[in-house]
């Protein structure tokens, strides 16, 4: 299969990862050798465990290149042979050190579940697992802040929270494989961004180890640190508090770092009570004109109580139902069985979350009926139970596999006006016809109550062709950009979109980052390739 990794790095070696504004001050990374191994295994708890060494074994480095070389998309493919998997942030800052140290490259992973090849190695760099540290270490019952490591996965989280009587506030449908050190460094958003904003605002604290294995605490606790006598005191911790204005906020500047500044080991999250009320809607529209309709009638009609609102178009409905396993079959007869529905009707996803079931459901019912008399929509279906919630809830997140068994997929995760939302599609397909690209399909969907699009474009092909990847490229983002929108919403910059970043960014703001980025790691081996043009 074709990766997009060779189109994009391209004759790509250490020494060119630097930013352009900061080669001078860099030094040449190189790969791990056998007497670096033998170190890393010296201070790792578990070494046989804890070591993947790809130049011992053709059975090991078939692991490394499936497991932790390759993305979830196959776009990207890198060539690293070894692994680490620390147990402790005192082991994670000893990797750390000796790597800067000895000018060797590390990527950071965590679930492996990103599109932009962010947490996929280029050359071949260290792959820093997180997978082994993945204990959640409590949710405080009064303040609703749980702690826990970066390498758990989000669903786990989710569990927990509920266990306690918490709704862990990040929704996602990779969180049964994604980390949720990979989701801060990423600023995942996912469904409810609309109701508890991105992890800007929910993560309260974070433990992070920089370049040269310093570990910074900020407002969090590390008294349940296992290895807490073998870690350096840099920073003196403090509980998870919802206020602390004493000095520069850093931990924001991890968030969304992609793993370019230090590598997240711990985070604090504010989770709210868990809703005791949940309803679910999904409505047919004809145009995008009744979207925004129903997008400004539900503020004011559900209020405090609206917690997501999903688009997803015709093209993208189309791919599930013949690829989606049944999902939702009987449901979609019975919604598009109006016969003044449009041939290319948009679906529409509405989710309450709130703590009386029986007003909350009346509001609901209203709002629904409201819609329907005024001609706003053509249909709708309000789930009775929570199996009819899940039925609905697995349209949505059926999106991503279904198109991914239509052909090869192009992804794109932008951010546009909300008034704008389905002309980026619109004009790209228009583009796409125009331009003599045969057999593609665009489909668009997402979280449209904050302007996030999934556009995503399909091949006929199983395979990449990197004259076409380059004009879809061109015309998707620049559809984008010439409406001021972002070219990444929430899945990152990663390799895919590093070349891009130069021209959504003031010369002033480039620079600053350059900066920032010099000042954390002058040696330049965390995520080398990445994010920066």
């Amino acid at each position: 299969m074709f990766s997009l990794t060779r189109r994009l790095s391209f004759g790509l070696r250490y020494t060119n990862v630097p930013s352009r504004r900061n080669e001078s001050n860099s030094k040449k990374l190189r790969g791990p050798a056998a007497q670096d191994v033998s170190y890393f295994r010296s201070v790792l708890t578990r070494p046989s465990h804890g070591v993947l060494d790809g130049t011992a074994s053709h059975d090991v480095k078939d692991e490394i290149d499936k497991k932790y070389n390759t993305d979830w998309t196959r776009h990207y493919k890198g060539s690293s042979d070894l692994v680490l998997r620390p147990q402790t942030t005192w082991e994670v800052s000893s990797i750390l050190k000796y790597c800067n140290e000895n000018h060797i490259g590390v990527t950071t992973q965590g679930g492996n579940t990103g599109l932009c090849g962010g947490a996929t190695p280029i050359s071949n760099e260290v792959v820093l697992s997180m997978e082994y540290m993945n204990r959640i270490y409590k949710l405080d019952e009064y303040s609703g802040v749980m702690t826990c490591d970066a390498g758990c996965i989000l669903q786990s989280l989710h569990d927990y929270a509920e266990e306690k009587g918490f709704l862990f506030p990040l929704d996602i449908g990779s969180k049964g494989t994604c980390q949720i050190g990979g989701n801060v460094s990423t600023n995942a958003g996912g469904h409810h961004f609309f109701r508890f904003g991105g992890m800007h605002g929910t993560v309260v604290g974070m433990e992070v180890v920089l370049a040269d294995g310093r570990v910074l605490r900020l407002n969090i606790d590390n008294s349940e640190d296992g290895n807490n006598e073998r870690t350096h005191q840099f920073q003196q911790s403090s509980a998870s508090l919802r206020k602390d204005n004493t000095g520069y906020d850093l931990k924001q500047l991890f968030i969304g770092g992609e793993g370019t500044l230090g590598i997240v080991t711990k985070v604090a999250v504010a989770c709210p009570a868990l809703p005791t009320s949940k309803n679910v809607a999904l409505l047919v529209c004809n145009s995008y004109n009744d979207v925004l309709q129903i997008l400004k009638t539900s503020k004011e009609e559900l209020g405090e109580i609206l917690s997501a609102i999903e688009l997803i178009d015709s093209n993208t409905m189309n791919f599930i139902q013949k690829y989606g396993a049944g999902n939702g079959d009987h449901l979609m007869t019975e919604l598009l069985s109006s016969e003044t529905t449009s041939k290319q009707p948009l679906f529409i996803l509405v989710e309450t979350q709130g703590c009386n079931q029986e007003s909350d459901f009346s509001k609901m019912d209203s709002f629904l009926t409201s819609l329907y008399e005024s001609s706003t929509i053509e249909n709708g279906f309000l789930a009775q139970d929570s199996k009819q919630i899940e039925e609905i809830w697995g349209l949505r997140e059926a999106c991503n596999p279904s198109v991914a068994q239509a052909g090869y997929v192009h992804k794109f995760d932008v951010s546009i006006g909300i008034e704008s939302y389905m002309e980026v599609a619109e004009e790209v397909s228009d583009a796409l016809k125009k331009s003599n690209l045969p057999d593609l399909t665009v489909c668009c969907w997402g979280h449209v109550a904050d302007g996030n699009a999934h556009i995503n474009i399909i091949s006929g092909k199983f395979d990449g062709d990197v004259n076409e990847a380059e004009a879809i490229e061109n015309i998707v983002y620049s559809s984008v950009m010439k409406r001021k929108g972002s070219i990444s919403a929430e899945h990152g910059i990663g390799q895919s979109k590093r070349k891009y970043i130069g021209q959504t960014k003031d010369e002033a703001v480039l620079e600053l980052m350059s900066q920032v980025k010099n000042l954390f790691d002058p040696n330049f081996i965390l995520n080398p390739g990445k994010y920066l043009p």
